[in-house]
């Protein structure tokens, strides 16, 4: 804003151009009406090939030019009954479609009175319903004049393309980090779209290049697949609701851009006539999707309100609300078009003349969608550290902090190959809890556990199943290494019962390896596992 703000762009109304509206003869179906300012007079219903022709004497300077815009109409200059320019006659001949434009046409006779005639040739039935204003000046200072007109359009353009490479360049990023990366390449997408679409509807691609044609295509094809898109960002992010219905659009929304285009390339209709028709399906199709569109996100809002993911506003709030802000801009702006229908005046003196209502629509809905990822982003985040926690807490002991029998379980039930079970109990826990108390017994097992986590380090599980029940998993270990493993826990618990005063450690081991046992079944290792352990057990309390 801080550079279509600038002087360049709005100082050009303190130039010498003048928009030359009042004073004109019409001249249509062989009535003349006389002294007709431009911006009143309305042309009402028109045949294709019709002619209007308008005409003044005024003073023309030296390197002075004429600019006005064309609509689907073919037009001559006549200046002083000689022809000057002619723009549209060979497409309107060969029955093509005349592409818009802006003409710039530098005057070239003596500084003097001279008379100035335009004839519009109508290349389409009811194509305008006004003639556009005429200017007059200095070529430098009238293209000034388009872009201090334009600005906020030209904002909202580069904005969109300029957002559209940012999120096609995360798309990129995000697929190369092997993440998710479809609903950011969608909006990416439709955020080019909408921008050549702003680009194409305010001419401003015309005063970049030349391809009328192009430009005139570009902006119908964009409006034409913006319900594509629409369709595609909504099945993406809910395609559980009403699947069929929304599946339905999207292949309508595929199909009728192709057949557009194919019957306006054979020369049977062409693409301007089909406005209407999509203007028509939108409206259906947002009478169709949107009210289980909102009944869906509210449920979801309700569903989370009562589960343990709990998020005070779900980011499916701010794509609706875009949603519906651009749906009420569009209809603003063609509510206000249908009333007053004016044309652009490039000589407006206010501070932002030509403010959009359906651009400033786009534009709110690109941001919304970018926050509505975003804020769908933190919330998987988010939920998923939630459960994480919870899985934790389900599977951990919380005396030891080591995984429980579910964990084990858990484990074993994807345990294959070549291992070795580990069969630990506490010696004389019972004892302990029932003559010094369970916090002596919670002391004396958190002991044991922190000794088993250095003596064991290197495991693949370490796990506590009961009260002094606890079970060491390793894979690929011999018996040479099970052995110096049961050695190193008796001296690190005889360290530790030298040093304590209270309590003293002992413990039963047996393992197995899964080698030992037919089929290797975890079930058969643990048991003899276990029976080795208590053979120890006996010979501790013995």
């Amino acid at each position: 804003m801080l550079v279509f703000g600038g002087r360049w762009f709005t100082s050009s109304s303190n130039f010498s151009i003048s928009c030359l509206d009042s004073g004109w003869s019409v001249f249509r179906d062989g009535e003349v009406s006389n002294n007709v300012s431009l911006s009143k007079y309305k042309i009402g219903r028109i045949r294709r090939g019709e002619r209007i022709t308008i005409s003044q004497t005024i003073f023309v300077p030296d390197k002075s030019t004429l600019m006005f815009r064309t609509k689907l109409q073919a037009v001559d200059l006549l200046v002083d009954g000689r022809i000057r320019y002619s723009f549209g006659k060979d497409e309107f001949e060969k029955g093509k479609l005349i592409p818009k434009r802006y003409s710039l046409i530098d005057m070239s006779p003596q500084s003097g009175m001279h008379n100035i005639m335009l004839t519009y040739t109508m290349g389409e039935n009811d194509s305008s319903g006004r003639i556009a204003p005429i200017y007059f000046g200095q070529r430098s200072y009238l293209v000034r004049a388009f872009y201090s007109y334009n600005r906020i359009s030209m904002f909202v353009g580069s904005f969109l393309v300029v957002y559209s490479c940012l999120l096609f360049s995360l798309s990129i990023y995000l697929a190369f980090t092997r993440r998710s990366a479809i609903q950011i390449y969608i909006g990416a997408d439709f955020s080019m779209l909408l921008g050549c679409y702003v680009f194409a509807r305010n001419d401003i691609l015309w005063f970049i290049g030349s391809h009328d044609v192009l430009f005139s295509m570009l902006e119908y094809i964009a409006f034409y697949l913006m319900p594509l898109a629409f369709s595609i960002i909504l099945y993406s992010i809910h395609p559980d609701l009403i699947k069929r219905t929304q599946r339905t659009f999207i292949t309508i929304n595929i199909v009728f851009p192709i057949v557009f285009l194919l019957l306006h390339f054979m020369g049977i209709l062409h693409i301007n006539r089909m406005v209407s028709i999509v203007g028509i399906l939108d409206i259906v199709e947002i009478l169709v999707i949107l009210p289980p569109l909102i009944r869906g996100i509210v449920d979801k809002q309700k569903i989370n309100e009562e589960s343990e993911y709990y998020f005070s506003v779900d980011a499916d709030f701010y794509l609706l609300f875009g949603f519906i802000m651009m749906l009420v801009f569009s209809l603003l702006e063609m509510l206000i078009e249908s009333i007053f229908n004016d044309e652009a005046n490039l000589t407006d003196t206010k501070l932002f003349p030509s403010i959009d209502l359906l651009e400033l629509g786009m534009l709110i809905f690109m941001l919304c969608y970018f926050v509505y990822y975003f804020m769908n982003g933190i919330n998987h985040m988010s939920a998923d550290r939630v459960k994480k926690q919870l899985e934790g807490m389900a599977f951990t002991d919380a005396l030891t902090g080591l995984l429980n029998r579910a964990a084990c379980n858990q484990y074993f039930a994807n345990l294959f190959g070549n291992y070795t079970i580990i069969s630990l109990d506490l010696d004389k826990l019972k004892y302990v809890n029932d003559h010094f108390g369970h916090m002596t017994g919670d002391k004396m097992i958190i002991a044991f556990a922190k000794i088993l986590e250095i003596v064991y380090a290197d495991s693949d599980m370490i796990a506590r199943t009961g009260g002094d029940e606890f079970v060491v998993v390793f894979k690929n270990i011999d018996e040479k290494l099970c052995e110096a493993c049961v050695r190193d826990l008796e001296e690190k618990m005889q360290k530790y019962n030298a040093y304590s005063k209270d309590i003293s450690l002992g413990a039963s081991v047996g393992y197995a390896f899964s080698n030992e046992v037919p089929g290797g079944r975890y079930q058969d290792v643990f048991t003899l596992a276990d029976q080795r352990m208590y053979e120890m057990k006996e010979v501790h309390h013995g």
